[in-house]
């Protein structure tokens, strides 16, 4: 078995049975040449973490990530192999299952021995082999990125669960699962977190929203929105960003993804902006093309000054075409048909007035990468 070291990274958690929760950081070695025969020789004496006790069924876990595929190394520790030729009594084998946001990748390795051949269940892109060791067993898998469910090139980590199911004997007897349940941090996507911040100067505890969604029609799979402070990014093999007009953190009211393109989203944040005894919330509107930030349109929805407040509510419903933005006044508060006497403002869509006999709202609808939108009739008066 053959490998080529790129980097040593080995992240130690500690030794005893995991808990859930526990995040790894697997080695940066390349998987191209491995040949997974299930032994353990070219691997790295370091262990990454383990799971269980030598005398009751313990797991070891090696494994590599190499930007293309995960390799895993098992060493489990077990003082007996229980297996039959028939395949129908409790016996020793591992579970492992692999995922990122879609359906995982499920391996049932069953150790070959004396009394049984080796039996493993995969998919057909995934390779796996397992070996007898002096004090147990080992299992070698290699998972493609191209066959697990959900990845994409802004996918963060890995969900790996790792099961022993330990038999004391294969009729009568009990079987202890030990379980290593861990979240494998993919080195490349980390170091590319930790330059995004860096480089917008915000620090982890700043970020308010970090979450794999479908915003660019031109990629494949998910991209990562990584907002806080008054930042918006988007993550994939490398990072972009937009600045917020916004005075400080406190100011971005909200920042969420609206369903409003066809099986995609896009970014949308509320920001308050203050200046000459009045504020306004604006409606910021982006959508995400070849992994940029591109903006869409700008909309008021609320207005104040002292105790007068102009307000709108927004909601996306289902159009003709599909999906629609539509934005409608409430009742205003202390401000007056007559009273109000604001020029609307030219960089944004104006603050919709409940007064307007004419206009009872707007719908926008996305369109390519433009805004589209039509005035909404104002609702009829009750005679």
């Amino acid at each position: 078995m053959r490998r080529t070291v790129l980097a040593i990274a080995i992240l130690a958690i500690g030794v005893g049975r995991s808990h859930a929760g526990s995040s790894v950081r697997c080695d940066e070695l390349s998987t191209e040449d491995l040949s997974i025969d299930g032994l353990l020789d070219d691997w790295p004496r370091a262990v990454l973490t383990k799971a269980g006790s030598p005398s009751d069924g313990q797991v070891e876990l090696r494994c590599s990530w190499d930007g293309t595929a995960l390799a895993l190394a098992l060493d489990v520790k077990d003082d007996r192999l229980v297996r039959v030729r028939s395949g129908k009594a409790h016996e020793d084998h591992v579970t492992i299952s692999l995922a990122a946001g879609g359906k995982p990748v499920v391996i049932d390795a069953f150790p070959g021995n004396a009394m049984a051949k080796s039996r493993i269940a995969k998919p057909a892109k995934v390779s796996a082999a397992d070996s007898l060791q002096p004090k147990g067993f080992s299992i070698e898998v290699k998972v493609p990125a191209s066959a697990i469910a959900g990845f994409s090139g802004s996918t963060p980590s890995f969900d790996l669960s790792i099961v022993f199911h330990d038999s004391d004997q294969a009729t009568g007897g009990d079987t202890i699962d030990v379980t290593l349940p861990l979240t494998v941090e993919l080195g490349d996507r980390k170091d590319l977190l930790d330059d995004f911040l860096r480089s917008v100067r915000l620090k982890r505890s700043d970020v308010k929203l970090d979450k794999l969604a479908n915003l660019d029609p031109e990629r494949r799979g998910k991209e990562r929105i990584v907002a806080g402070g008054t930042v918006i990014g988007i993550l994939t093999d490398q990072y972009a960003f937009v600045s917020l007009p916004a005075a400080s953190a406190a100011d971005v009211k909200k920042l969420e993804l609206l369903p409003l393109g066809n099986g995609f989203a896009i970014v949308s944040a509320v920001v308050r902006q203050s200046g000459n005894g009045g504020s306004r919330d604006v409606l910021m509107l982006w959508t995400v093309w070849s992994g940029q930030l591109e903006p869409l349109g700008q909309i008021e929805i609320r207005k104040a000054m002292g105790p007068n407040v102009l307000e709108s509510g927004y909601r996306i419903t289902k159009g003709k075409k599909g999906p629609e933005l539509v934005v409608e006044p409430k009742p205003a508060v202390g401000w007056t048909a007559e009273t109000w006497n604001e020029v609307p403002a030219g960089d944004a869509e104006a603050i919709l007035l409940p007064w307007d006999t004419a206009k009872g709202g707007t719908a926008y609808w996305l369109r390519g990468k433009q805004l589209e939108h039509r005035d909404l009739p104002a609702p009829k008066k009750r005679r």
